[in-house]
This record gives C-alpha cells, sequence and structure tokens, in this order.
C-alpha cells in the first residue's frame, strides 16, 4: 500500500479531511440596500436595479466555522510548533481545552456566471455557481485515545462524523409582489445540480475494552466515496480471518459529472408600517451519485484483537501506524459500488427589519439562521444596523450568537449604476497567539463585483 493510500486513510479514519457545510452569502446583508446576493439568503428579496456579474468575481463565499480552533490541535514547544500527540505536551492540558464534541466545517462558492433583471411581472436572478463544503464531528474520546496510547482500560469513540461534496449548481429565481395581500411579496427558486464527488464518514461507534494480552473491540462504521475509479485496497486478518479496507487506491480515479440533484428555496416579505418580516427556506433537496464505493461493518460487530500502540507522533511514520492501527479496529469491508443519495442542508431563516423613523436611511434587523441537517446542525441569532447615506454606498455592521460563538460582522457595498464592488464578512472576530497562529475556527470573506444596470 503505498504511501498515498495510507495518509487519505488516516484522514478519513480520523476525520482530518475535507468533509459538508453550504457555502452560503453574507448574512451580514441579508437587511442592507445594494447588496445583489441576498436572493439566495431569501428568494422574495429582490435589487432595484439589473445587474450582471463579473466572470469567477460576481460573487466569491468562502468561511470556516467551529469550535475547535488550530491551538487545540498544535503547540508551541522549544520554539517549533508540534501537534497535540507530542509527549512533550501534556494529556491534561490537551483534554482540558477539547469540549464533548468538537466541530469543523469549511465551505467555498465561486460565482461563474450570474446575472439579474426585471421582467415576467416580477424580478429574476440566474446564476451558475460551483460549490465544496465539508463538516466533521470529532468526539473527546478519538483525542484521549491517541493522546493517551492504551493508559485507560476503555474509550468510547461515538459519533465521529464527517461528510464531503463538490458540485456544480445553476439557479432560476424569481420573486413579485403579491397583489391580492397589499405588503406581500414571495419568491422561489429552482436549482439544478450536478454533483463531481463526495465523501461520508459515519463512525456510528468504536468501543474498546483493552485487556492485558488481548483487546474487544465493538464497532459499527461506514465509509461512502462518490468518484468515479476510485476502489479499496485490502488486507486479510490474521484476528477475524477476513479481509478489511487497509487503503484507498486512487490510480484510476475519474473527475467528472457522477450523478444529479435538485434543490427548492421559497420564501416571503410582509411590509407592515415600519417593519419587514421575512421566512425563508433554502436548500431543500437531494443530490444523488451513480458511483458509489462503499466500506463497511455491515452492522455492529464484536470481536477480538491483539493489543497495538495507538498515537501519532510528527512524523510520516507516525501517520502511516495510526492508519493501519485504526483501519484494524474498525475492520471494514469492501462493499462494492453502490448508489446513493446525500440530503441538502436545509436551512430556515426567520426575520425582521425596523425603519428608523426618524432617519430612513437607517434599519436595523434581526435575523435567525437555522441549519436544519440532522448530523451537522447549527443556529444563529444575528443583529446588524444598516444605512445608505447615499444612494450606491450602503454599509452594515452585524453582531451575532449562536452554536459557533459570538462574533461581528460587517458588509460595504460601494456603486450603483454601472459598477459595483462589495466585500465583507460575517465572522470578523480573528484572534492570534503570541506565535501568530490563529486561535479561532470562526472567520468567512464575502466579495464580488458586478455591473449593475
Amino acid at each position: 500500500m503505498n504511501n498515498i493510500n495510507k495518509k487519505i486513510l488516516a484522514l478519513s479514519f480520523a476525520a482530518v479531511s475535507l468533509m459538508t457545510a453550504s457555502a452560503q452569502e453574507s448574512s451580514t446583508g441579508y437587511f442592507m440596500e445594494n447588496y445583489n446576493m441576498k436572493w439566495q439568503l431569501n428568494p422574495a428579496l429582490s435589487n432595484r436595479n439589473g445587474y450582471v456579474g463579473f466572470p469567477a468575481l460576481g460573487n466569491l463565499n468562502l468561511a470556516v466555522n467551529g469550535n475547535l480552533s488550530v491551538t487545540d490541535l498544535v503547540y508551541p514547544y522549544e520554539g517549533k510548533t508540534v501537534l497535540f500527540t507530542n509527549p512533550n505536551i501534556s494529556a491534561d492540558k490537551v483534554l482540558g481545552n477539547l469540549g464533548k464534541t468538537n466541530r469543523l466545517s469549511e465551505s467555498l462558492g465561486l460565482n461563474i456566471i450570474q446575472f439579474g433583471f426585471k421582467a415576467f411581472g416580477g424580478y429574476n436572478n440566474l446564476a451558475i455557481n460551483v460549490k465544496e463544503n465539508f463538516s466533521m464531528d470529532l468526539p473527546k474520546g478519538m483525542f484521549s485515545l491517541l493522546k493517551e496510547g492504551i493508559s485507560n482500560q476503555t474509550y468510547d469513540i461515538t459519533n465521529l462524523r464527517a461528510k464531503a461534496a463538490a458540485y456544480a449548481e445553476i439557479a432560476l429565481n424569481h420573486s413579485r409582489e403579491i397583489k391580492q395581500v397589499p405588503g406581500l411579496r414571495a419568491g422561489v427558486s429552482l436549482k439544478f445540480l450536478l454533483p463531481a464527488t463526495f465523501f461520508q464518514a459515519d463512525f456510528n461507534e468504536l468501543k474498546l475494552d483493552l485487556g492485558k494480552d488481548n483487546w474487544r473491540v465493538l464497532s459499527d462504521a461506514r465509509i461512502r466515496i462518490g468518484l468515479d475509479g476510485v476502489r479499496y485496497d485490502t488486507e486479510y486478518s490474521d484476528q477475524t480471518h477476513k479481509d478489511y479496507v487497509s487503503g484507498v487506491n486512487m490510480d484510476d480515479a475519474k473527475f467528472g459529472i457522477n450523478g444529479f440533484g435538485f434543490g427548492l428555496d421559497f420564501g416571503a416579505t410582509y411590509e407592515w408600517k415600519d417593519f419587514v418580516f421575512s421566512l425563508a427556506f433554502t436548500d431543500l433537496g437531494t443530490m444523488s451519485f451513480n458511483k458509489v464505493q462503499e466500506a463497511s461493518t455491515n452492522g455492529t460487530q464484536i470481536f477480538q484483537t491483539k493489543g497495538h500502540v495507538i498515537g501519532i507522533d510528527d512524523d510520516d511514520k507516525g501517520w502511516d501506524n495510526m492508519t493501519d492501527d485504526l483501519a484494524k479496529l474498525y475492520e471494514l469491508r469492501d462493499n462494492g459500488t453502490v448508489k446513493s443519495s446525500m440530503p441538502l442542508q436545509g436551512k430556515m431563516r426567520v426575520g425582521v427589519d425596523y425603519k428608523f423613523p426618524y432617519y430612513n436611511k437607517l434599519h436595523f434587523g434581526l435575523l435567525n439562521t437555522t441549519d436544519m441537517s440532522k448530523i451537522f446542525p447549527y443556529t444563529e441569532f444575528r443583529v446588524s444596523a444598516n444605512v445608505e447615506p447615499i444612494k450606491g454606498i450602503a454599509a452594515s455592521v452585524s453582531a451575532a450568537a449562536g452554536t459557533y460563538g459570538a462574533n461581528y460582522g460587517f458588509l460595504l457595498s460601494l456603486g450603483n449604476k454601472g459598477f459595483n464592488f462589495m466585500i465583507g464578512m460575517d465572522y470578523a472576530h480573528l484572534k492570534m497567539d503570541k506565535n501568530h497562529i490563529p486561535i479561532t475556527s470562526n472567520m468567512d470573506l464575502h466579495m464580488g463585483i458586478n455591473f449593475p444596470f
């Protein structure tokens, strides 16, 4: 088994790999005038002008969120940066910084083509986007096992999960006033999805009873890789007398369209006096993959195995040893090619916008965003102040609190007819330690160049 395969499997088992959350637009800009992309947060929100996006730079969204920071994994020691497994870093220090569940997600959204215009009795948008995203949950028991080795009698590593996807999206949007109900506006977006690849790892259970001469292992896990040409390498187990998955072979991997998906967004706004109330559901749908390689324990398995040395060092050999150890503990079987589907990470947004009566160019917003996925759910409340002192110059500042902690954001939009530049962050609170290493996992960037008409 070559070194690349071992590292891929190590990342799969340790969930330190590309895995799934959704790239989204700036929540800070939800209530801001002159933000052309807010229809992707709520399809009922329209723009006052038509626009054409700059190819590839019309709308860029990059985000990293979580409660697991870089300094939970690496530590300074004698002028060097070392992994948490380094024997000179105490277990109490490492484990004391971790929660029961440690979560990290990343997302990237890149706009290829986008434009909006008034027609058909309302406002319309069309966008072609490329998206990539991942999420992972790392239980504290996994870090304890890797850090402490076999110093404890039992270990429980349950609900180690990871998901990732990369796909293209074609989105069509239409919104309009509902004349029968004054103040009401509704919108809907249809999304056609072309998946390229995905990865899903569900380590539902791993319980270790470490005896003096042998270990009793209870495991329940499944890994699926949706990429044409990928296959698993296997080795024979002297303990269970069966072949188990020992690596991933990507020599014949082919990147291309590997299935089809469909998504739906719908939303509404209602204006009453100085208030605008809004509700939206986005990313309701699923993606289906044609060629998926599955490795699984095929339910809960119990077996005996000889003791292993569990742990990783700072060198490449340490990672390889950990790969072999974890592969033997889970004893995954190669189930061959299967068809698989993955639901989108649907979101619900509820908002209220209040126009300041003494200065109508200033208004305040409160937005709740709730991720409705079963595996990686989160919620966030964000309050914002939005102002457009002159047409074409708009700004918003926001503060948020939720699953990923407290933070603040900003968004600036410059330009009206002819040219518009937008830049901002929803998570602008980035702390650095004395070695200039980021100590927060919450940061993002939203940027776009558009040509309004």
